[in-house]
Protein backbone atom coordinates (compact mmCIF):
# COMPACT_ATOMS: atom_id res chain seq x y z
CA UNK A 1 0.00 0.00 0.00
CA UNK A 2 3.13 2.26 1.01
CA UNK A 3 4.44 2.04 -2.96
CA UNK A 4 0.93 2.35 -4.27
CA UNK A 5 0.61 5.06 -2.40
CA UNK A 6 3.77 6.98 -3.61
CA UNK A 7 3.15 6.24 -6.85
CA UNK A 8 6.04 3.95 -7.08
CA UNK A 9 6.64 0.04 -8.48
CA UNK A 10 6.27 -2.41 -5.43
CA UNK A 11 9.75 -4.35 -6.55
CA UNK A 12 8.48 -5.00 -9.94
CA UNK A 13 5.03 -4.88 -9.70
CA UNK A 14 2.71 -1.71 -10.73
CA UNK A 15 -0.61 -0.96 -9.76
CA UNK A 16 -2.97 0.43 -12.30
CA UNK A 17 -6.62 1.60 -11.94
CA UNK A 18 -8.82 -0.73 -14.67
CA UNK A 19 -12.39 -0.80 -15.35
CA UNK A 20 -15.00 0.55 -13.08
CA UNK A 21 -12.04 1.96 -11.17
CA UNK A 22 -10.69 -1.80 -10.03
CA UNK A 23 -7.13 -1.99 -9.36
CA UNK A 24 -5.07 -4.06 -11.91
CA UNK A 25 -1.66 -5.73 -10.67
CA UNK A 26 0.97 -5.51 -13.84
CA UNK A 27 4.31 -7.62 -13.37
CA UNK A 28 6.33 -8.64 -16.35
CA UNK A 29 4.31 -7.33 -18.40
CA UNK A 30 0.94 -9.59 -17.03
CA UNK A 31 -1.82 -7.95 -15.62
CA UNK A 32 -3.82 -9.24 -12.71
CA UNK A 33 -6.90 -7.49 -12.12
CA UNK A 34 -8.08 -7.23 -8.31
CA UNK A 35 -11.45 -8.55 -7.09
CA UNK A 36 -12.35 -5.10 -6.52
CA UNK A 37 -12.37 -1.36 -6.68
CA UNK A 38 -12.01 -1.16 -2.11
CA UNK A 39 -8.87 -2.71 -2.43
CA UNK A 40 -6.94 0.36 -1.81
CA UNK A 41 -9.66 2.45 -0.03
CA UNK A 42 -8.29 4.37 3.16
CA UNK A 43 -7.90 1.82 6.07
CA UNK A 44 -9.60 3.69 8.42
CA UNK A 45 -13.08 3.70 5.86
CA UNK A 46 -12.40 -0.09 5.83
CA UNK A 47 -12.68 -0.03 9.77
CA UNK A 48 -15.57 1.64 9.72
CA UNK A 49 -17.66 -0.86 7.65
CA UNK A 50 -16.15 -3.64 9.71
CA UNK A 51 -17.33 -2.22 12.56
CA UNK A 52 -21.10 -1.75 11.30
CA UNK A 53 -20.86 -5.53 9.89
CA UNK A 54 -19.77 -6.20 14.01
CA UNK A 55 -16.26 -7.80 13.18
CA UNK A 56 -14.44 -6.22 15.61
CA UNK A 57 -11.16 -8.01 14.55
CA UNK A 58 -9.52 -8.46 11.34
CA UNK A 59 -6.70 -10.62 10.00
CA UNK A 60 -5.48 -9.35 7.04
CA UNK A 61 -3.46 -11.07 4.40
CA UNK A 62 -1.67 -10.22 1.32
CA UNK A 63 -3.49 -11.09 -2.31
CA UNK A 64 -2.33 -14.33 -3.16
CA UNK A 65 -1.35 -13.34 -6.53
CA UNK A 66 0.92 -10.77 -5.42
CA UNK A 67 2.68 -13.88 -4.01
CA UNK A 68 4.94 -13.86 -6.88
CA UNK A 69 6.99 -17.60 -6.01
CA UNK A 70 7.64 -17.44 -10.02
CA UNK A 71 10.16 -14.46 -9.33
CA UNK A 72 13.82 -14.44 -8.55
CA UNK A 73 14.62 -15.47 -4.95
CA UNK A 74 16.41 -12.27 -3.95
CA UNK A 75 13.47 -10.44 -5.48
CA UNK A 76 11.05 -12.54 -3.31
CA UNK A 77 12.53 -12.51 -0.11
CA UNK A 78 12.97 -8.72 -0.16
CA UNK A 79 8.94 -8.05 -1.11
CA UNK A 80 7.89 -10.53 1.96
CA UNK A 81 10.23 -8.50 4.05
CA UNK A 82 8.58 -5.33 3.38
CA UNK A 83 5.27 -6.39 3.19
CA UNK A 84 5.71 -7.85 6.58
CA UNK A 85 7.06 -4.70 7.82
CA UNK A 86 4.70 -2.32 6.64
CA UNK A 87 2.03 -5.31 7.88
CA UNK A 88 3.02 -5.03 11.21
CA UNK A 89 3.12 -1.43 11.31
CA UNK A 90 -0.39 -1.23 10.23
CA UNK A 91 -1.49 -3.02 13.18
CA UNK A 92 0.06 -0.45 15.36
CA UNK A 93 -1.57 1.80 14.60
CA UNK A 94 -4.92 0.34 14.86
CA UNK A 95 -4.29 -2.12 17.38
CA UNK A 96 -6.94 -4.54 18.77
CA UNK A 97 -9.29 -3.73 15.30
CA UNK A 98 -5.90 -5.50 12.93
CA UNK A 99 -3.78 -8.15 12.75
CA UNK A 100 -1.48 -9.59 10.12
CA UNK A 101 -0.34 -12.81 8.82
CA UNK A 102 2.69 -12.73 6.81
CA UNK A 103 4.20 -13.80 3.41
CA UNK A 104 7.29 -15.82 2.76
CA UNK A 105 9.32 -16.67 -0.48
CA UNK A 106 8.65 -19.97 -0.50
CA UNK A 107 11.12 -20.20 -3.78
CA UNK A 108 13.67 -19.99 -0.94
CA UNK A 109 12.76 -22.11 1.71
CA UNK A 110 15.58 -21.46 4.11
CA UNK A 111 15.05 -17.82 3.63
CA UNK A 112 11.06 -18.49 3.96
CA UNK A 113 12.29 -19.90 7.38
CA UNK A 114 14.25 -16.95 8.44
CA UNK A 115 11.90 -14.16 7.51
CA UNK A 116 8.73 -16.78 9.65
CA UNK A 117 10.86 -16.76 12.51
CA UNK A 118 11.34 -12.96 12.25
CA UNK A 119 8.02 -11.72 11.32
CA UNK A 120 6.45 -13.56 14.08
CA UNK A 121 8.02 -11.81 16.41
CA UNK A 122 7.28 -8.56 14.93
CA UNK A 123 3.56 -6.56 16.66
CA UNK A 124 0.49 -7.94 15.34
CA UNK A 125 1.67 -10.35 13.28
CA UNK A 126 0.15 -13.61 14.20
CA UNK A 127 0.77 -16.65 11.37
CA UNK A 128 1.65 -16.68 7.69
CA UNK A 129 -0.28 -17.40 4.43
CA UNK A 130 1.05 -19.75 1.50
CA UNK A 131 -0.34 -20.39 -1.65
CA UNK A 132 -1.35 -24.16 -2.55
CA UNK A 133 1.64 -24.54 -4.69
CA UNK A 134 5.34 -22.95 -5.25
CA UNK A 135 5.00 -22.33 -9.01
CA UNK A 136 3.63 -25.59 -9.49
CA UNK A 137 5.45 -27.35 -6.71
CA UNK A 138 3.43 -28.84 -4.17
CA UNK A 139 3.57 -28.57 -1.16
CA UNK A 140 4.89 -32.11 0.39
CA UNK A 141 7.98 -31.18 -1.93
CA UNK A 142 11.52 -31.72 0.18
CA UNK A 143 12.87 -28.89 -0.91
CA UNK A 144 10.17 -27.02 1.20
CA UNK A 145 10.76 -28.79 4.28
CA UNK A 146 13.01 -25.87 6.00
CA UNK A 147 10.04 -23.33 5.84
CA UNK A 148 8.04 -26.38 7.78
CA UNK A 149 9.87 -27.01 10.28
CA UNK A 150 10.31 -23.49 11.22
CA UNK A 151 6.37 -23.54 11.06
CA UNK A 152 6.15 -26.77 13.71
CA UNK A 153 8.98 -25.33 15.47
CA UNK A 154 6.74 -22.22 16.07
CA UNK A 155 3.47 -23.91 16.24
CA UNK A 156 2.56 -21.15 13.77
CA UNK A 157 -0.88 -20.69 12.06
CA UNK A 158 -0.59 -21.33 8.65
CA UNK A 159 -3.06 -20.17 6.34
CA UNK A 160 -3.44 -22.04 2.75
CA UNK A 161 -5.07 -20.00 -0.15
CA UNK A 162 -5.64 -21.30 -3.84
CA UNK A 163 -2.62 -19.56 -6.09
CA UNK A 164 -2.96 -19.76 -9.89
CA UNK A 165 -4.83 -22.43 -10.91
CA UNK A 166 -2.73 -24.91 -12.72
CA UNK A 167 -5.80 -26.46 -14.93
CA UNK A 168 -6.06 -23.28 -17.04
CA UNK A 169 -7.13 -24.88 -20.67
CA UNK A 170 -9.97 -26.41 -18.95
CA UNK A 171 -10.88 -23.83 -16.90
CA UNK A 172 -10.43 -20.39 -19.01
CA UNK A 173 -14.15 -19.66 -19.94
CA UNK A 174 -17.17 -18.62 -17.36
CA UNK A 175 -14.67 -17.83 -14.63
CA UNK A 176 -13.91 -21.78 -13.81
CA UNK A 177 -10.71 -20.77 -12.89
CA UNK A 178 -11.91 -19.29 -9.56
CA UNK A 179 -15.23 -21.14 -8.86
CA UNK A 180 -13.85 -24.29 -9.32
CA UNK A 181 -10.08 -24.26 -9.91
CA UNK A 182 -9.65 -22.56 -6.93
CA UNK A 183 -11.28 -24.98 -4.44
CA UNK A 184 -9.33 -27.67 -6.48
CA UNK A 185 -6.12 -26.28 -5.92
CA UNK A 186 -6.75 -25.92 -2.31
CA UNK A 187 -7.89 -29.67 -2.14
CA UNK A 188 -4.68 -31.09 -4.20
CA UNK A 189 -2.60 -29.25 -1.48
CA UNK A 190 -4.28 -30.22 1.39
CA UNK A 191 -4.27 -33.91 0.16
CA UNK A 192 -0.30 -33.76 -0.88
CA UNK A 193 0.07 -32.93 2.77
CA UNK A 194 -1.67 -36.13 4.26
CA UNK A 195 -0.46 -38.31 1.46
CA UNK A 196 3.29 -37.15 1.74
CA UNK A 197 3.07 -37.03 5.86
CA UNK A 198 4.11 -33.60 6.03
CA UNK A 199 0.68 -33.04 7.69
CA UNK A 200 1.41 -35.40 10.57
CA UNK A 201 5.08 -34.97 10.67
CA UNK A 202 4.75 -31.63 11.79
CA UNK A 203 1.92 -31.84 13.81
CA UNK A 204 2.06 -28.88 15.84
CA UNK A 205 1.34 -26.17 13.11
CA UNK A 206 -1.87 -24.90 12.61
CA UNK A 207 -2.81 -25.75 8.98
CA UNK A 208 -6.26 -23.76 7.71
CA UNK A 209 -7.55 -24.52 4.43
CA UNK A 210 -9.77 -21.36 2.10
CA UNK A 211 -13.21 -21.77 1.06
CA UNK A 212 -14.24 -24.46 3.09
CA UNK A 213 -11.07 -26.80 2.54
CA UNK A 214 -12.10 -26.67 -1.48
CA UNK A 215 -13.30 -30.36 -2.16
CA UNK A 216 -10.66 -31.74 1.20
CA UNK A 217 -13.98 -33.27 3.14
CA UNK A 218 -15.43 -34.95 0.05
CA UNK A 219 -12.32 -36.58 -0.92
CA UNK A 220 -11.35 -38.01 2.18
CA UNK A 221 -12.58 -41.28 1.90
CA UNK A 222 -11.86 -41.76 -1.04
CA UNK A 223 -7.75 -41.05 -0.09
CA UNK A 224 -8.32 -43.03 3.06
CA UNK A 225 -9.86 -45.86 0.71
CA UNK A 226 -6.30 -45.71 -1.98
CA UNK A 227 -4.22 -45.82 1.57
CA UNK A 228 -5.17 -49.26 1.94
CA UNK A 229 -4.54 -50.41 -2.25
CA UNK A 230 -1.76 -48.12 -3.43
CA UNK A 231 1.73 -48.23 -2.35
CA UNK A 232 2.34 -44.66 -3.76
CA UNK A 233 0.70 -43.48 -0.13
CA UNK A 234 3.05 -45.55 2.03
CA UNK A 235 4.16 -42.53 3.63
CA UNK A 236 0.66 -40.96 4.80
CA UNK A 237 0.14 -41.78 8.57
CA UNK A 238 -2.50 -44.56 9.07
CA UNK A 239 -6.01 -42.31 10.17
CA UNK A 240 -9.47 -42.77 9.61
CA UNK A 241 -11.43 -40.50 6.98
CA UNK A 242 -12.63 -38.16 9.87
CA UNK A 243 -8.80 -38.34 11.48
CA UNK A 244 -8.11 -37.08 8.06
CA UNK A 245 -10.57 -34.16 7.74
CA UNK A 246 -9.71 -32.81 11.09
CA UNK A 247 -6.24 -32.38 10.65
CA UNK A 248 -6.76 -28.97 9.67
CA UNK A 249 -9.01 -26.22 10.00
CA UNK A 250 -11.34 -24.26 7.59
CA UNK A 251 -12.62 -21.42 7.01
CA UNK A 252 -16.35 -20.58 6.45
CA UNK A 253 -16.20 -19.44 2.63
CA UNK A 254 -18.71 -21.51 1.36
CA UNK A 255 -21.81 -19.26 0.33
CA UNK A 256 -24.57 -21.54 1.18
CA UNK A 257 -25.78 -22.36 4.62
CA UNK A 258 -26.36 -26.06 3.96
CA UNK A 259 -22.72 -26.76 2.45
CA UNK A 260 -21.35 -24.37 5.85
CA UNK A 261 -23.54 -27.10 8.21
CA UNK A 262 -22.01 -30.19 6.06
CA UNK A 263 -18.66 -28.48 6.86
CA UNK A 264 -19.13 -28.22 10.68
CA UNK A 265 -20.38 -32.09 10.93
CA UNK A 266 -17.42 -33.53 8.78
CA UNK A 267 -14.54 -31.03 10.20
CA UNK A 268 -15.57 -30.33 13.99
CA UNK A 269 -16.81 -27.35 14.83
CA UNK A 270 -13.72 -26.89 16.76
CA UNK A 271 -11.82 -26.73 13.33
CA UNK A 272 -13.83 -24.03 11.27
CA UNK A 273 -13.17 -20.13 11.56
CA UNK A 274 -14.77 -17.10 9.94
CA UNK A 275 -13.17 -16.39 6.64
CA UNK A 276 -14.69 -13.45 3.94
CA UNK A 277 -12.50 -12.65 1.41
CA UNK A 278 -13.18 -9.12 1.98
CA UNK A 279 -13.15 -7.01 -0.13
CA UNK A 280 -12.90 -9.27 -3.43
CA UNK A 281 -16.27 -10.03 -5.52
CA UNK A 282 -15.96 -13.88 -4.84
CA UNK A 283 -16.44 -12.89 -0.76
CA UNK A 284 -18.63 -12.62 1.37
CA UNK A 285 -19.12 -9.18 2.45
CA UNK A 286 -21.06 -9.81 5.33
CA UNK A 287 -19.74 -12.74 6.33
CA UNK A 288 -20.55 -12.39 10.39
CA UNK A 289 -24.34 -11.36 10.18
CA UNK A 290 -24.67 -14.53 7.93
CA UNK A 291 -23.00 -16.70 10.26
CA UNK A 292 -25.52 -15.22 13.04
CA UNK A 293 -28.48 -15.57 10.76
CA UNK A 294 -27.47 -19.11 9.57
CA UNK A 295 -30.63 -21.62 10.88
CA UNK A 296 -28.12 -24.72 10.81
CA UNK A 297 -26.22 -23.73 13.33
CA UNK A 298 -26.64 -23.51 16.75
CA UNK A 299 -25.96 -20.43 19.13
CA UNK A 300 -22.76 -22.13 20.71
CA UNK A 301 -21.62 -22.98 16.97
CA UNK A 302 -22.14 -19.44 15.96
CA UNK A 303 -20.24 -18.12 18.80
CA UNK A 304 -17.21 -20.51 18.49
CA UNK A 305 -17.75 -19.58 14.34
CA UNK A 306 -17.03 -16.25 15.10
CA UNK A 307 -14.26 -15.65 17.93
CA UNK A 308 -14.33 -18.75 20.25
CA UNK A 309 -12.05 -20.82 17.97
CA UNK A 310 -9.91 -18.05 16.33
CA UNK A 311 -8.47 -17.15 19.84
CA UNK A 312 -8.16 -21.03 21.31
CA UNK A 313 -6.41 -21.67 17.73
CA UNK A 314 -4.57 -18.28 17.53
CA UNK A 315 -3.57 -17.26 20.96
CA UNK A 316 -2.55 -13.84 19.90
CA UNK A 317 -5.96 -12.80 19.35
CA UNK A 318 -6.82 -14.42 22.93
CA UNK A 319 -7.36 -10.88 24.07
CA UNK A 320 -9.29 -9.51 20.78
CA UNK A 321 -13.00 -9.49 19.95
CA UNK A 322 -14.63 -11.07 16.94
CA UNK A 323 -12.34 -12.36 14.03
CA UNK A 324 -12.55 -12.46 10.90
CA UNK A 325 -10.18 -12.91 7.84
CA UNK A 326 -9.68 -10.56 5.28
CA UNK A 327 -7.60 -9.16 2.72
Amino acid sequence: MAAHRAGIDWFGTSIEEGRDGVPVAVWNGKPFEFGSALHFRPIEERLAQSAERGVDTEVLSLLPPLFRYDRAAGDGVAAARDLNDELSELTTRFPGRLKGLASVALQAPDAAADELRRALALPGIVGVTIGTHVAGTNLDAPELEPFFAAADEAAAFVFIHPIAPRDRGALDAHYLRNIIGNPLETTIAATSLLAGGRAHRHERIELCLAHGGGYTCAAAGRLRHAQGVRAELRDMAPSSAQELVRRFRYDTLVHDEATLRQLVDAAGIDNVLLGTDFPADMGQPDAAADIRANPLLTSEERDAILAGNARRIIPALADEGTSGKGR
